[in-house]
């Protein structure tokens, strides 16, 4: 090897000088470096290369403390993360058992007001109330299991940080430290948990509705029945009806007479209109059969019954709309007692003359025994006061007058029997019609009572809902410090470089809970729903599925999809059953949808919360006082053993002194089988420090 011309010793020799002796003792006369020159180099180069990799080695430790309190930060906001979505589960079953019982009784009630649906009523009511009474062992179990396992959160948020620090301890180097929660305590409010709502006023008025309904359905029931007594009086023989009778007494026919084919297609009022038209053509046909004075009599005393008829039964009032009913039928009087009390008695139509008797009332004026001075026309009254006496021959009174439809009332081929009966039935049928009116008032005051339950039950609902605050809400901040100095690995630590140590070293960092954007939490209520829906039993199973749907729906779009929710109230409300035309029924689903509809549910954030790094000091402001809350930690850090290991499993031990077991019961769901579930948290790793 040569020397550079210019500093060799060929340069020296033309400058006509020779090498110094410092230098001879690296470079040759021939200007080539020496033994020794090579020896040093690279002796200088391996002192070199040493003191860089001890260099680096020593800048990778002292910045791994910040990657641990890093990584600690993290570990103990994901406790946090944890205990979110427990409280999230344990809000999304309170509130869709709270409204999946709510709209269980509610469809109860719509069910109630149907005669029918009573059965199927009585057993969503019972699988309404199961769901409140579900809900409610949850809730006061859950209340108490949140408080407890928040109550130990600040510590298994420094116990899980402790072990993720101590697992950091390796290669010679051993950190100690733990993150703390901030706030410290939690500030949730749990009275939300045990709230006022009750299926009981609900049941009560579905109890009520439910009679109401059924005495209606009786008074409906006499009323179809007695119409239909009615109709076949009217148009089926048995052995004759006033259709047949019409058509062979008075000769009427076509649409004079029809005949309708059901009770269903008739009114009373085609009866009257039969009636109607059957005295006018007896009235307008009627003479004497013979020339006899008793028939001329009977003739005249016809005339006066079928006139009066013809009058009275066109001015009667028949009216029916389906829903309610005005009939008000004339009876014909048929015995003497009712002639007195009609207009019969008292009609001045009948001729009166002057004998030596005294004055005395005709039946006709063609009567033999009408041989005095005529008087005019009186009535039938003035007999029985004594004014004027009974003529001997033709006997026209009261009683003569009774006996013209006398016998065609009492017998079945009388045209009057079969009047008489439609009259009777529309007697019972007006006072069944009033009860089923009445029943139907009765029922639209209850059931806006139980709709205003129902409002208020939601409104319940909507109004507590919790703004969960737990420790570490704001987020966690670490503390970590390598727990004494580090000696430079023996690799390192040659002839070539002597050892050296790292310095003590402190690192602090924070971490705060964010949302994932691609997670909605739904698959979370999914689970919770499929591990306790084959154990429901709220009665009735096809009952019992529909309800546990509804809440199976509600409890899984309880996250960011929570518009389908109200969509979920308004499907079960409109799938109660066939309503069958009742009004009240009608009316009461469409309130109730419309109550879910305006309650307006706010969407439930249902999205996992995952730790993410954030500048220490956002979240020691968001909790107040950043240098109060520094040395908060500052102290606990204080407070640990020198050792990583040692912090790590005092703060285990402390754990387990707050919570008892390894395995935490946050809540109980308490099925109608009388099954309990435990909703459990297992946090076992971090209960003895291995």
């Amino acid at each position: 090897m040569k020397a550079g011309l210019r500093f060799g010793s060929e340069g020296l020799r033309s400058a006509g000088k020779r090498p110094p002796v410092l230098l001879a003792a690296f470079l040759r006369d021939d200007g080539g470096y020496t033994t020794v020159a090579v020896a040093v180099a690279l002796l200088v180069s391996f002192t070199l290369v040493f003191s860089a990799a001890s260099s680096e080695w020593a800048l990778a430790r002292a910045a791994e403390v910040q990657y641990v309190a890093d990584a600690a930060a993290m570990a103990g906001d994901n406790c946090v993360a944890g205990f979110s979505t427990i409280v999230q589960v344990v809000d999304a079953c309170v509130l869709s058992m709270g409204l999946a019982g709510s709209v269980a009784l509610g469809a109860g009630l719509v069910l109630s007001t149907v005669p029918l649906m009573a059965p199927v009523a009585k057993a969503v009511i019972q699988a309404g109330n199961g769901m409140l009474d579900m809900r409610r062992s949850f809730s006061t179990s859950a209340a108490g299991g949140l408080r407890h396992l928040e109550s130990a959160l600040p510590a298994l948020v420094a116990a899980s940080s402790a072990s993720c620090i101590s697992a950091n301890s390796q290669g010679g180097i051993e950190y100690v430290g733990c993150a703390v929660p901030f706030p410290l305590a939690s500030e949730t409010d749990y009275s939300f948990l045990q709230d006022e709502l009750s299926g009981e006023e609900m049941t009560k008025q579905a109890e009520k509705l439910q009679e109401v309904s059924a005495r209606k359905a009786a008074a409906h029931d006499r009323a179809d029945k007695s119409k239909e007594r009615a109709w076949k009086a009217d148009n089926i023989d048995d052995p004759a009806c006033m259709r047949t009778r019409a058509a062979s007494l008075a000769g009427l026919a076509g649409a004079l007479n029809p005949f309708y084919t059901s009770a269903a297609s008739w009114r009373f009022d085609y009866a009257r209109l039969r009636a109607k038209n059957y005295y006018v053509t007896r009235l307008r046909n009627e003479t004497p059969q013979t020339e006899k004075i008793e028939e001329a009599v009977r003739s005249a005393a016809r005339e006066r019954f079928y006139r009066y008829a013809a009058r009275v039964i066109g001015q009667a009032v028949c009216q029916e709309d389906g829903a309610t009913a005005m009939v008000d039928l004339p009876e014909l009087p048929h015995t003497t007692e009712m002639v007195r009390a009609s207009e019969l008695y008292v009609e001045r139509v009948w001729p009166c003359t002057l004998e030596s008797e005294g004055p005395t009332l005709h039946g006709s004026s063609a009567c033999p025994a009408a041989q005095g001075a005529a008087l005019g026309l009186s009535c039938l009254a003035d007999i029985d006061s004594g004014q004027l006496r009974r003529c001997p021959v033709c006997q026209m009174d009261a009683a003569a007058m009774g006996n013209v439809a006398d016998a065609s009332t009492n017998i079945s081929n009388g045209f009057e029997h079969y009047w008489r009966i439609v009259v009777e039935e529309s007697r019972v049928y007006q006072q069944a019609m009033q009860e089923v009116q009445q029943d139907e008032d009765k029922l639209k005051k209850l059931g806006h009572e139980g709709s205003d339950t129902f409002e208020r039950a939601i409104e319940l609902l909507r109004a507590i809902r919790p703004q969960f605050k737990p420790a570490g809400s704001y987020g966690c901040v670490a503390v970590v410090k390598r727990a004494h100095s580090a000696i430079t690995p023996q690799e390192l630590s040659t002839g070539f470089s002597s050892a050296g140590k790292l310095p003590a070293g402190m690192a602090i960092s924070a971490a705060t809970l964010a949302p994932e954007a691609t997670s909605d939490g739904s698959n979370v209520l999914s689970q919770v729903f499929s591990g306790l829906v084959s154990s429901m039993d709220f009665g009735p199973v096809e009952v019992a599925n529909q309800v546990s749907s509804l809440w199976g729906d509600l409890l899984v779009d309880y996250g960011s999809a929570y518009a389908d929710v109200n969509a979920d109230a308004e499907s079960f409300l409109d799938g109660v059953g066939s309503l069958f035309g009742e009004k009240v029924a009608s009316w009461l689903r469409s309130r109730m949808v419309a109550v879910v509809k305006a309650a307006g549910f706010e969407p439930a954030d249902m999205r996992a919360r995952k730790p993410v790094l954030v500048h220490t000091q956002q979240v020691l402001d968001e909790a107040g006082g950043g240098r109060q809350a520094l040395s908060v930690a500052r102290e606990l850090l204080s407070s640990l053993p020198a050792g990583g290991d040692e912090a790590a499993r005092m703060l285990a031990d402390k754990l387990s002194g707050l919570l008892g077991s390894p395995s935490v019961t946050v809540a109980e769901i308490e099925l109608p089988s009388g099954k309990t579930i435990p909703l459990t948290v297992d946090i076992s790793k971090f209960w003895k420090k291995r």
